[in-house]
Formats: structure tokens, C-alpha cells, sequence
């Protein structure tokens, strides 16, 4: 082989397609032929197996060394060899096997036997609530070698895989004698409380956990590697949300690991509180994270927290079709009574429909010219900063103005139901803006002056940015600046107050009838922003303004106030537009359609190639290219008004333009219908004679 050429591992040839029966509470449930069955059946090509048991009524919840079933020279007692009996089985149905490591969750009276390995939480009291029943073991205690062994044992098996569930530091943890010595011998202090943010050693610590989590990783990595190189290793990452509970920081992750995953595709209580489009979100952001490497998103069957009660079908479907449109693969997580329900029909025809059109998912390349950004660095440092309910973290709830979740989530939404391609990228890796044509900054707060720069230049260059509300108005590390360090390219200057909040007042577009970006808002009242910043105009040019504040929502016509909440500025050859509110939160609580149709004219005007469905507001797409075909998916969100989904309107004859590609055939892959393309001047129009669920249109370029 030369130097030059790269080894290309098994995960990387085709889509993933895992599979996680989660049989660890009762390992006897299946025998091993009827689990491979089920996997297969289930359209898997891999799968996450259990053989180390997770629940014992002699030991109490999580695990235990008392409940491996496979040959390990740490196993308290020897248990039947599950993990032998059942290799043959995969090889037969052709699954590649992933084994199931949990590293977070242990057994009370395994904790018993090793006080030293427990973490220790900030009042120092050992922590003994993981899930209600275990406790956890700090990975800088003598523990991790407890696990580097296990490593070494299971890589004597033909497994594939080894998957890490965890590890992490909680949320008040580790202040173990073993954190507390690592910690001091660094920096000569001593560990400062996790919970008071503002402390000045508080990042310190913070980067001294996820430091921590990436010497396991790779000191597991390469343990792995040592003996087998084609063994595949990964952990769970994190999402859109800060990484300062957990250690968990992807990019430091994701340097040791083979693939980038997230729990992205976990639902919780009330589903009409959560974006159904959170599985794509976390695809779309882990897919740039990962770099070159693949991603996964991770999918659960179950509506969380009843683990056993199982989303319907429609739901588990739009799981799947958000999360592999985005550029990740998907796991998915049911438990053993699932298998036997209807709802199994939506995983095991989508899995074997990727096993018929591979080419469409994966090795695939996004064509979106824009890109929303997940403010990375403020998550971590910022007031309207939030961690939401995971399987790892419970709600830390962030100040409301300037709600980091809120702000990206509307934005999402709103460039999602305007059908609009975008990708997700973080404020941790700006050097790759210069490939779109728009990039959108929710309230990106914290940007440093290196950071800044990269934007200046996107935009003197001639790209476009849309900025909302205290973008750039502090620096990396949370502290405000006295002025926006994107100020010359907003054409503004910050005059030193935030308003609100404004429940009932409202904003007037100046000139709707002439300026691009307002074209078909027809009120004169806007309900405003609830919270605003005030500015001061330089350069740029005001085209929305707030109006003055009403003492009551009754009190008098409003009046059009000289603050402005909309600014355009020309910067170079590139144009800003900054939104002095907190607009996509706006969007998120209340939906208001001018919101929308402003960012819809804007990404019209600001890039290149446009999408139209005629008459069909309800479809979600993506689009993407691999050699000479690009693919448009499309996700039907006609679902009814209220969620759990389980109910979806079929479409029927949807027209739709494009610009900006020259094409040459189209094909339906889920129909299996050759699509007739017309060309009208510079764009091309087909029609899909239905969209159910969702379609795939395989269309072929034409040759330069």
C-alpha cells in the first residue's frame, strides 16, 4: 500500500443501520438465533449486543462483576459465555457485532467493594442516584484499569466493535481523592465548586474533566487498535448543549474515536414541547464535528422516560428520516417486547430500504449554501446558556433573555418550514464558512477577536451573515465587551441597554413596498421581539424599527421609535443583516408569519439555487450530492396538529422548481417512478405525482 493511500475500515463503506435490542435487564429472554433473526428482520447490519447484564435482583441496578457474560479475567464469578454462543448466529445473518459497554452505571454493592473508584460529588458525598438505583466510577481512579482490561479481554473475540455508554462526570461531580490530587498537581490549586460558574478557576475545571475524558479515550482507543486496528470504537457525544456537566466535548471526542454519536433522537414527555426536528438538528451539527469520519444519531423507540411504552409508528419513522437526510447514520434502541409490536414495521422497511438505494445515504456531500450556527462557545460560558433533559443530564435551566435553545431552535424551524437546504455548523470551526453563501449566527453572544476576523473576511469577501440580538457582544470566555466585536460589520455600535420584556408591543417595517427584504409583508404592526438590544446606527440601514413602548396592550396606536430592530449593512462585497432582538426565540414561541417570510426573502436574495413547491407548505428538505447524481429528500410534515404523530395527509402532484442546478433526468427511488423534467429558462420543474412519508429524487446532472 502507499504512503499516500488511506485504510478504509468496514464503517466507513456502507450506511450503518444498528440495532439495539435492549435485553441486558434479562439475558435469557432471547436465544442467540432468534435475536439475529430479529436484528435482520429488522433491517440492521449492526448491531449493539448486550453480554454484560445490567440488572440483578442479588446485586441491586446497573452493572455489576458479578454479570459478564463473556471471558474476562476481572468477572467475579464465571457466568455462561454469551458473547462465544453468539458471534456464529451474526456471521450467519450477516450482522457486525458492537458490544455494549456501559461505563456510567454500576451496582451499589460493586460500589461497596470500591469506595476509591466512586465519583464524589461537590458536597462530598458519594454519588448513588445514577437512574434512581447505581452509582459511577470516576475514569482517573484505579477503575479505568479495570476497564483497559476488559478492553483487552473482549478484543480476543471476532467482535467488531466496542461502544462506550458514557462515560462522563456528572453534573455536581468529581471531586474524588483522585480528581482532587490530578487537579492540584496541574495547577497548583485547589478544585474549585461546579456550581458556581463565575468562580475564576471554573473553566479550568472545566477543561481539566473533558482533558480527563480524552486521555481515556484515547488511552482505550489505543488499546483497541494495539490488537485489532479493524475493531471499530465510539462513545456517546453530545448535541446542542454544553459539554461543561458531562467533559464531554466532541471535538476532543471525536480525535479518538472512530465514529461521532449523540442522543439525538431521545423524546421526552410531552412531545409537542419538542422540536420534531431534533434528530436532524444533532445530524446535521455531529456530521460537521466528525470531519471526515462518520456520525450516528441516537434513536429511541421508547417515549422516554417510559422506557417499556413505544412511540408509534409515524413518530419512529420521522426519527429515521430526520436523522439519516441529515448525513448520519442511525442506532436505534428498543426494548425486547418491541420487537413483537406493528410499530417494528417502520424501522425494518426504512432499514431495508437503505439496503436497496445505499448511493443515497452514504458517502453523500451537502449542497446547502447556507449554514445555521450552534453557538458552541457561549453554551458553555453564557447566561442564556440551558442543559436539557438527557439520559445523562437533568434540566439546568439558563436565563431566559438571550435563550441560546430557544434562538437556534427558531431559526431551525423557521429555515426548515420555508424548505430551505441548510447545514449545521458550530462557532468552534468558522474556517468552513467560506463554502456557503449565508451563514446565521442565533445570538452566537461569545466569539473571540480570531473568530471575529474569520467573519469579517466571509463577509469583505463577499459572503452574508444574519446575526441576532448580542452576537459578538462578548468575548470567548464570557466577558462583554463594550462594544459588538462584529459592530463595523453590522454597521452598528451597542448603546448599552437591553429592553424588555415587550409582551404586547410591536415593530414597523420602514419601507416594505421597496426593500427586497420585506417583500409580501403587508401589516404595519409587527408583534415585536420580547426582548431587544438597543443600537446606534452607523454604516448601516435601518429597515425595521421598534416602536415605543405601550404602557398597556390598549394603550393608544403605537408609534414607530427611532431604535432600530432590523439593520443592513454592506460590508465589502458581502452583506450583514443583524437582528437587534431575540428573533428566532420569537419565532420558536409564536410563529409569526412576516418572521418567517424575512428570512425566507433573505435567503432568497443572499444565494444561489432555490427551491419552490408550489402550493405545499408542509414538506421538509434536504439536499445533497454523491458523483453525478444529487438527491432531494423530502419529509411530508402534513401530520395533524398534535403530536405523538400517528396520523400523515398524502400529497399528491407536488410541483417543484429548481434553480441553480442543471439536471438532467429525475427518479423517485420510494415510487420507483421516472420523473418527467421540464426546463423553463434557468430552472428545472418536475412533478411528484405523491408524497406519503417521505420520497427520495435521484436527480442526474447534466454533463458540463
Amino acid at each position: 500500500m502507499k504512503l499516500s493511500e488511506k485504510t478504509i475500515h468496514w464503517w466507513e463503506k456502507e450506511p450503518l443501520r444498528i440495532i439495539e435490542i435492549v435485553d441486558c435487564f434479562d439475558l435469557k429472554r432471547f436465544s442467540p438465533e432468534i435475536l439475529a433473526k430479529a436484528v435482520k428482520k429488522l433491517g440492521g447490519n449492526v448491531q449493539h449486543f448486550h453480554c454484560m447484564e445490567l440488572s440483578t435482583q442479588e446485586f441491586g441496578s446497573g452493572l455489576d462483576d458479578n454479570s459478564l457474560y463473556f471471558q474476562t479475567s476481572v468477572a467475579l464469578r464465571q457466568n455462561p459465555d454469551r458473547l462465544a454462543e453468539y458471534l456464529p448466529y451474526a456471521k450467519k445473518y450477516g450482522i457486525r457485532v458492537i458490544v455494549y459497554f456501559n461505563v456510567h452505571w454500576y451496582t451499589p454493592g460493586f460500589g461497596n467493594r470500591h469506595p476509591d473508584w466512586i465519583q464524589i460529588k461537590e458536597d462530598g458525598s458519594p454519588i448513588m442516584n445514577v437512574y434512581g438505583t447505581g452509582t459511577s466510577f470516576c475514569i482517573n481512579s484505579p477503575y479505568r484499569e479495570w476497564v483497559f482490561q476488559i478492553l483487552k479481554d473482549l478484543c480476543k473475540y471476532e467482535i467488531d466493535g466496542i461502544f462506550y455508554d458514557g462515560p462522563i462526570f456528572f453534573v455536581n461531580t468529581c471531586y474524588c481523592q483522585y480528581c482532587r490530587a490530578s487537579f492540584k498537581n496541574k495547577t497548583g490549586e485547589n478544585l474549585p465548586p461546579k456550581s458556581d460558574r463565575k468562580h475564576h478557576l471554573w473553566k479550568t475545571f472545566i477543561e481539566f474533566q473533558a482533558e480527563s475524558m480524552e486521555k481515556f479515550l484515547e488511552e482505550s482507543n489505543r488499546i483497541i487498535k494495539d490488537i485489532n486496528p479493524e475493531i471499530l470504537f465510539y462513545m456517546n457525544g453530545n448535541s446542542n448543549w454544553p459539554y461543561w456537566p458531562t467533559g464531554r466535548d466532541n471535538y476532543r471526542i471525536i480525535k479518538h474515536t472512530d465514529i461521532l454519536g449523540a442522543e439525538g433522537g431521545f423524546l421526552y414527555g410531552n412531545l409537542n414541547q419538542t422540536s420534531i426536528f431534533k434528530p436532524g438538528m444533532t445530524g446535521k451539527l455531529i456530521s460537521s464535528q466528525a470531519g471526515n469520519k462518520p456520525a450516528v444519531v441516537f434513536d429511541c423507540a421508547g417515549h422516554k422516560p417510559w422506557s417499556w411504552y413505544i412511540l408509534p409508528e409515524e413518530e419512529i419513522s420521522m426519527l429515521l428520516y430526520e436523522t439519516c437526510f441529515s448525513g448520519a447514520n442511525y442506532w436505534i434502541a428498543l426494548f425486547p417486547d418491541d420487537i413483537y409490536q406493528p410499530e417494528m414495521k417502520a424501522i425494518s422497511e426504512f432499514g431495508n430500504f437503505i439496503k436497496r438505494h445505499p448511493e443515497a445515504f452514504h458517502d453523500t456531500e451537502s449542497l446547502a449554501k447556507v449554514a445555521l450556527v450552534w453557538p458552541a462557545k457561549a453554551a458553555e460560558v453564557y447566561s442564556g446558556s440551558s442543559v436539557p433533559l438527557t439520559d445523562f443530564t437533568s434540566v439546568v435551566e439558563g436565563e431566559e433573555i438571550g435563550d441560546l435553545h430557544m434562538e437556534f431552535d427558531g431559526f431551525y424551524q423557521c429555515l426548515s418550514k420555508t424548505r430551505i437546504p441548510f447545514d449545521v455548523i458550530d462557532d468552534c470551526n468558522l474556517d468552513s464558512i467560506t463554502k456557503y453563501d449565508l451563514v446565521i449566527f442565533p445570538n452566537a453572544a461569545c466569539l473571540s477577536k480570531e473568530d471575529c476576523e474569520k467573519i469579517r473576511r466571509f463577509v469583505q469577501n463577499g459572503g452574508n451573515i444574519v446575526a441576532s440580538f448580542e452576537t459578538s457582544l462578548y468575548d470567548e470566555n464570557g466577558n462583554r465587551r463594550e462594544n459588538f466585536g462584529l459592530g463595523d460589520v453590522f454597521g452598528i455600535n451597542f448603546a448599552g441597554k437591553i429592553i424588555g420584556p415587550m409582551k404586547h408591543d410591536y415593530v414597523i417595517p420602514a419601507s416594505p413596498k421597496t426593500d427586497k427584504f420585506l417583500k409580501n409583508i403587508k401589516k404595519k404592526f409587527i408583534p415585536a421581539p420580547e426582548y431587544g438590544i438597543l443600537v446606534e446606527v452607523a454604516s448601516g440601514k435601518p429597515v425595521v424599527f421598534f416602536c415605543e413602548r405601550l404602557k398597556g396592550r390598549y394603550d393608544g396606536i403605537p408609534k414607530i421609535s427611532e431604535n432600530p430592530m432590523m439593520v443592513v449593512n454592506s460590508y465589502g462585497r458581502g452583506t450583514s443583516i443583524h437582528f437587534a432582538g431575540n428573533y428566532g426565540s420569537t419565532i420558536e414561541n409564536f410563529g409569526f408569519i412576516e418572521y418567517f417570510e424575512i428570512m425566507k426573502n433573505i435567503c432568497k436574495c443572499m444565494t444561489k439555487g432555490y427551491i419552490i413547491f408550489e402550493g405545499n407548505n408542509h414538506i421538509e428538505v434536504f439536499l445533497r450530492k454523491k458523483g453525478k447524481y444529487i438527491y432531494l429528500y423530502l419529509i411530508n410534515l402534513t401530520t395533524g396538529l398534535k403530536r405523538p404523530i400517528n396520523f400523515v395527509q398524502s400529497l399528491h402532484n407536488v410541483k417543484i422548481t429548481i434553480s441553480g442546478l442543471d439536471i438532467l433526468s429525475g427518479r423517485a427511488l420510494k415510487s420507483r417512478t421516472t420523473l418527467r423534467v421540464i426546463k423553463t429558462g434557468k430552472s428545472f420543474k418536475l412533478i411528484l405525482p405523491e408524497l406519503y412519508d417521505f420520497e427520495i429524487v435521484q436527480l442526474e446532472k447534466r454533463d458540463p
